[in-house]
């Protein structure tokens, strides 16, 4: 755990210049597209597959042909490693994010694009991604031992373009998941915040300097000591996959306000910041990264990210808006199927509060009498969608059998007969609508 405190300088400059991108340190923002991780965050069927024609078009411009990604490992929270380059803890997740992303990896044969995987998934019980991007995307196939992953190469890539520079910001930027507003500390009002103290580790706080003193319109100040921090109205920290506790506890007496802004590159243990009010992921954003946590951090953009692996401390599907979503009216159609139906799933979503926003809405099912263990949190649909402040609209999700089947004991493929309970909410841990059918 990291005790000291670190004394850096300023980093002078515009936000997006080629000298500011060359200056930052931080691993989180040092490549110019933010990381898989973070492209699921953003739950955007639609930006996944712009993210992979752009990423594919600088690729192809660098004189790569063919790549080894995406990676469709669905992630482990209690044993993986490699967060950064895989999805989610969803099957269904992850396959629906992968189909997009092949799509846009091989548009206009700008790219050949090779699926990565562990060999455990060939043995799931759950409907695998690889087989669905396979099958529905059309990946040119599955990736060798030795075909590398995309790997950002400054020495030799093109020059990106402004549509790759746009679509990183916008990953970037619905990719940032407000794990904890308590106070509504977020964003920074001015009507008490007339000082913004930044510290924390020093790679970061030197990448963000400038752009958080472009977007706050409050004095922001970078201060070397817990004191120093402390003569602010707002503490802005940020630390990476090692939280120094003994820093947080130590700002944490000067009585003010801490917001805490997370890159890390995997799920950490969040009980050093168990008291700090407001909580922003931001995993490795990339180059446009400092502008995206800026303008969120101001309150130019709402966040609607969503967790796509579950922290110790919050489950999967979690993150929180500056405004307020309230679920209501929830019909199953029709309430008892064949093993070759389907369910549609109607609820509206309204927008109670001032602000415009994004929310991602989940749908999980749990089928009651499975005859072999499923995943316990599971998934099967999704949708973000932008929902004016007053407004209400209607979503409507149908239940197939890929999302019922599972590999029973003796290897099939089957639609075993039950009930099926469909959770409908804003989290795993947050439903807000509870229904049932029934399999005959």
């Amino acid at each position: 755990m990291k005790t000291k405190w670190m004394i850096i300088a300023a980093l002078a400059g515009c936000l997006g210049s080629a000298s500011t991108l060359q200056a930052q340190q931080s691993p989180a923002f040092r490549d110019p597209f933010p990381s898989d991780l973070n492209i699921a965050h953003t739950w955007n069927r639609s930006l996944v597959k712009k993210a992979g024609q752009v990423v594919g078009d600088q690729l192809s411009r660098s004189g790569l042909k063919e790549v080894a990604a995406p990676d469709l490992t669905v992630l482990t929270p209690a044993g993986d490693t490699d967060y950064l380059h895989r999805y989610s803890q969803s099957p269904y997740l992850t396959a629906e994010l992968g189909v997009e992303m092949v799509k846009g990896l091989q548009n206009k044969d700008q790219l050949k694009a090779y699926l990565r995987f562990e060999e455990r998934e060939k043995a799931a019980t759950y409907v695998s991604p690889y087989g669905r991007v396979l099958k529905e995307a059309g990946a040119a196939g599955i990736a060798s031992a030795d075909q590398p992953a995309i790997v950002w190469d400054t020495r030799t890539a093109a020059e990106p373009t402004e549509d790759f520079r746009k679509t990183a910001l916008q990953v970037a930027q619905e990719s940032l998941t407000l794990l904890r507003n308590a106070g509504r500390v977020l964003p920074v009002d001015t009507a008490w915040v007339k000082t913004v103290t930044v510290c924390g580790d020093a790679a970061p706080v030197t990448d963000m300097l400038p752009a958080l003193q472009a977007a706050l319109p409050c004095r922001v100040v970078k201060a070397d000591t817990p004191d120093a921090a402390g003569q602010g109205d707002l503490i802005l920290v940020f630390e990476d996959d090692d939280v120094d506790e003994a820093r947080l506890q130590a700002l944490q007496l000067s009585g003010k306000p801490v917001a805490l802004v997370l890159l890390n590159s995997r799920p950490i243990d969040l009980t050093a910041a168990r008291e700090v009010p407001a909580l922003l992921e931001a995993w490795y954003p990339g180059q446009q990264g400092p502008q995206a946590i800026a303008s969120v951090l101001s309150g130019a953009y709402n966040p609607g990210g969503k967790l796509t692996v579950a922290f110790p401390d919050f489950a999967l599907g979690h993150g929180l808006s500056y405004t307020d979503f309230r679920y209501h009216d929830l019909t199953l159609e029709p309430a008892v199927i064949g093993a070759d139906g389907s369910v549609t799933v109607r609820f509206k979503v309204t927008n109670a509060g001032r602000q415009n926003g994004g929310e991602v809405v989940q749908v999980y099912l749990e089928d009651e009498q499975a005859s072999v263990a499923l995943p316990a949190v599971k998934l099967e649909a999704c949708k973000r969608t932008n929902i004016n402040a007053g407004q209400t609209k209607e979503l409507k999700f149908t239940i197939r059998q890929r999302n019922m089947e599972l590999l029973d004991g003796q290897g099939r493929w089957t639609i075993e007969p039950g009930f099926f309970t469909v959770r409908v909410g804003s989290a795993s841990d947050d439903i807000r609508l509870q229904g049932r059918f029934e399999v005959k």
